[in-house]
C-alpha cells in the first residue's frame, strides 16, 4: 500500500528522507471518486477470472484488495476525504454492503462512536463508502494501532476482551469512557450477530503523550447464518460471548455498575429493535423483501 493511504503508527523513509512507497510527483495520491465504476468493473473481472492485462495493470497501485470479505479500495471521496470503498462480491447471496452500512448507522443510534458510512450506487451495484477515521479534517495522519498490536499478539493468537481492558487501563487517556464504550459495543455485536470481532477489528488512535483512545467502531456486519458467539473471548475463564448475562457478569471489569450495565443493555436493545426502519431508509436502501435475509441476525 502507498504511503498516503496506509494505516498504522509507523512510516518508513529511505536515506534521502523520502517516505517509502510515496507517489511520484504529479501522480494522484489515490483514485478519485469518479474512478469507482472503473475499479468496480476491473475488480469484478478478477473475481470472475475474466481479467485482462489492462485490468491488472489498472488495479496495481490503486490500493485495492481482493482479500477479506469482499473487494475494496482506498479512494478519495467527492469532498477529497480519504475513504474506503467496499464492493459487492459476485459470491454474495445477500446485500452485504448495505448491511454493513445498516450496522454502522444502527451503532451510532445505539450510542456507539462508529465510522461514517453511506451507500453509493455504481453500475446498479451498492458500494459502501466508509470514511477513514485515522485522518484529521485536513487529511493529516493520525497514528493508529489495532487491538492485536496493543497486546503484541499475532493474528491467530487467542486473547480476551478483559486482557484488552487491562492494557487500556495503562494506555488510554480516558480509560473510564473507553472501557464503558467497549462494553456497549460488545452488547451491540451480540445483538446483531457480528461475530467477526477479531483483534484487528478493534483499533486505537493516538492522542499525544504516549496515550491512546478507542477508535470508532468499524467492520460491523450482521451474520444471519451464524450462532451469536464472539470470535474473541470475553475473559479467560468465561470463554466467548454467547449471552447478555455473560456480559452483565463481567460488567465491573469494564467500570460499570449493574444498574449502568442494565441501562446500556436496554438502550442498545431498543435501538436494535428498530433495525427494519433503518434498513429500509433511503440511506441504506434494503428492500422489504430483503429483510428476511437478515432477520435471524437481529436479536
Amino acid at each position: 500500500m502507498d504511503d498516503l493511504s496506509r494505516v498504522g503508527a509507523l512510516r518508513l523513509r529511505d536515506e534521502s528522507g523520502r517516505y517509502l512507497r510515496s507517489v511520484s510527483k504529479g501522480e494522484p495520491p489515490a483514485p478519485a471518486f469518479l474512478e469507482l465504476e472503473k475499479i468496480l468493473l476491473a475488480s469484478r473481472a478478477v473475481e470472475d477470472n475474466k481479467e485482462t492485462d489492462e485490468d491488472l495493470t489498472y488495479l496495481q497501485g490503486k490500493a485495492t484488495s481482493l482479500g477479506g470479505m469482499r473487494p475494496k479500495c482506498t479512494i478519495l471521496d467527492s469532498d477529497g476525504a480519504l475513504s474506503l470503498g467496499k464492493f459487492p462480491s459476485v459470491s454474495d447471496e445477500r446485500s452485504v454492503t448495505r448491511a454493513e452500512v445498516l450496522a454502522l448507522k444502527l451503532a451510532q443510534l445505539a450510542g456507539i462512536d462508529s465510522a461514517k458510512a453511506r451507500i453509493v450506487m455504481v453500475q446498479d451495484q451498492p458500494v459502501a463508502m466508509i470514511r477513514r477515521f485515522d485522518r484529521t479534517p485536513e487529511q493529516n495522519r493520525i497514528p493508529y494501532i489495532s487491538g492485536a498490536t496493543l497486546l503484541q499478539a499475532n493474528r491467530d493468537d487467542e486473547h480476551s476482551y478483559t486482557e484488552i481492558i487491562d492494557e487500556m487501563r495503562a494506555r488510554c487517556k480516558n480509560f473510564l469512557e473507553d472501557a464503558q464504550q467497549l462494553w456497549r459495543r460488545l452488547v451491540f455485536n451480540h445483538l446483531i450477530t457480528n461475530v467477526d470481532d477479531h483483534l484487528q477489528n478493534i483499533g486505537f488512535l493516538y492522542c499525544g503523550n504516549n496515550q491512546w483512545r478507542l477508535a470508532p467502531a468499524f467492520d460491523l456486519n450482521p451474520f444471519p447464518e451464524k450462532d451469536s458467539e464472539s470470535k474473541t473471548w470475553l475473559s479467560e475463564d468465561s470463554g466467548p460471548i454467547t449471552s447478555i448475562q455473560q456480559l452483565l457478569n463481567q460488567a465491573a471489569r469494564f467500570e460499570l455498575t449493574q444498574p449502568q450495565a442494565q441501562s446500556i443493555v436496554e438502550e442498545v436493545a431498543m435501538t436494535v429493535k428498530r433495525w427494519r426502519d433503518v434498513a429500509t431508509s433511503t440511506e441504506v436502501g434494503l428492500q422489504p423483501n430483503e429483510l428476511r435475509d437478515f432477520k435471524p441476525a437481529f436479536r
